[in-house]
């Protein structure tokens, strides 16, 4: 099949497959492409080439259609199946990329992190920005699906509900819920499919029971009129609107979605992410925060329709991870040790070392004779010696690799096939990584754009 060679045929070809999709089998899991303007397409990403250009699988076609790197902004990848496991720190680099891991050793010259990502990193310290200790390290609370015990099926639509292949699958309406021990900040994350539109609500913090006797609690609605957070109060207004979102159904070709729900009780806050794209933060409008610790799911389909929840996590939400982000690291001339508590410590960083209770981090401090010994799980962050975010304004890189978990990487050259992705990064150099750990391959038009915030 000959490749798509203008933007005209690109949309042309994207309108008929948003034509076709209907007609289509239907796949569960598929990876999403953003087009240059408007157009989306859906499919099984096979290959992405080293100059950007991808190989996409779809339904509709006999063979993978070839896809032109400059008509392509961003792929999101789907499968989570074989996502890293949590890391508990992040090095950002001088050139602002962050890289979850787990700190191995630092020595006068090098950082060693090992990164389920990616193996084995050596890092020189000179191309080091700061270490986040703690950055990336969650709890996991639930984590997927086993079956659907423990779950309590409202009994008129409890035979609406099946659980295959590590999903929750619902055929028309139907109720099912489930107590948590959850803390006060907390994440809910789920990947959505549907067949036909989705019409679910899923209500967190929440308190079991549908009825007459208003309850404190948060739901989100999914539908085919968009999205929408609403707070539920036990006394005064009873219903008040926190978010409405303009992200109808049709904006997802594939028909999913991951949803990830942000909740922080104590200050009131929630946040939404849909497919790793931030929306909000929004506020509680309500005073009395919800202290239940329930989740309810009501699908509100007709008996035709379908959908499904796979990959359903909650997870201890740790906010003290942002705020680290913004610390004022003091003296450039020097390394400085930042503690949990906020104590700043300018001076070296001699070395990173075992020790029965995890590694230590020796640090010698300017006005001190002797060196500090500080436990890892005591150190919010460190800042290396005179070093500042030399290129995050000015990209030099074509491509981002979006990593699960935070962080990202830009990379001038990139090719993906089967389960890995090869890829050269200005500071690490080649590097190797699972396909797993890419939540998303962004590419920066370099004359126009500029690269993400870490």
């Amino acid at each position: 099949m000959t490749g798509i060679h203008s933007s005209n045929h690109l949309a042309a070809c994207a309108g008929v497959l948003a034509c076709l999709a209907g007609l289509a089998p239907h796949r569960v899991m598929a990876d999403d492409l953003f087009l240059e303007g408007a157009e989306r397409l859906s499919g099984c990403v096979r290959a992405i080439n080293p100059n950007g250009s991808v190989l996409l699988e779809t339904p509709l076609a006999p063979e993978p259609v070839p896809l032109k790197s400059n008509s392509i902004r961003k792929v999101v990848f789907s499968d989570r199946q074989t996502k890293p496991v949590a890391a508990t720190c992040g090095v950002t680099l001088v050139n602002g990329d962050i890289l979850p891991g787990d700190v191995a050793a630092v020595d006068t010259t090098n950082l060693t992190l090992n990164s389920s990502i990616g193996g084995r990193f050596v890092i020189p310290r000179t191309s080091i920005y700061a270490l986040q200790l703690g950055a990336h390290q969650t709890k996991a609370i639930y984590a997927g699906l086993d079956g659907l015990s423990g779950w309590s099926c409202d009994p008129p639509t409890a035979d609406h509900w099946s659980f295959n292949d590590g999903a929750l699958q619902v055929r028309g309406a139907g109720m099912i819920s489930r107590e948590f021990d959850l803390p006060q900040q907390f994440i809910v994350r789920f990947n959505l499919s549907w067949i036909n539109d989705p019409n679910i609500k899923i209500y967190f913090a929440a308190a079991p029971g549908i009825g007459e006797a208003p309850l404190d609690r948060y739901y989100l609605t999914f539908s085919g009129a968009g999205i929408e957070i609403k707070r539920e109060a036990s006394s005064g207004r009873r219903y008040t609107t926190v978010a409405t979102l303009q992200r109808v159904p049709k904006q997802y070709p594939g028909k999913h979605l991951m949803i990830e729900i942000q909740v922080d009780r104590l200050g009131g806050m929630l946040q939404l992410l849909l497919n790793d794209e931030p929306e909000g933060p929004f506020k509680d409008p309500v005073a009395k925060v919800p202290t239940a610790n329930g989740i309810i799911i009501e699908s509100m389909l007709d008996e035709a329709s379908w959908q499904q929840l796979s990959h359903i996590e909650l997870l201890e939400w740790n906010l003290k991870t942002q705020r680290r982000r913004s610390e004022d690291r003091g003296d450039v001339t020097k390394d400085v040790l930042i503690t949990s508590d906020s104590q700043h410590h300018s001076g070296s960083l001699v070395e990173a070392k075992t020790s029965q209770g995890g590694l230590l981090y020796v640090f010698k401090s300017a006005f001190q004779e002797e060196a500090l010994e500080v436990p890892e799980g005591e150190i919010s962050t460190v800042f290396f010696l005179g070093k500042k975010l030399t290129s995050v304004q000015t990209p030099t890189d074509p491509f981002i690799l979006q990593l699960h978990g935070g962080g990202s990487l830009h990379v001038s050259a990139c090719t993906f096939t089967g389960e890995q992705i090869e890829a050269t990064h200005p500071l690490l150099g080649k590097l190797t990584l699972q396909r797993g750990g890419i939540s998303a391959f962004e590419r920066i038009d370099l004359k126009t754009k500029e690269a993400p915030q870490p």
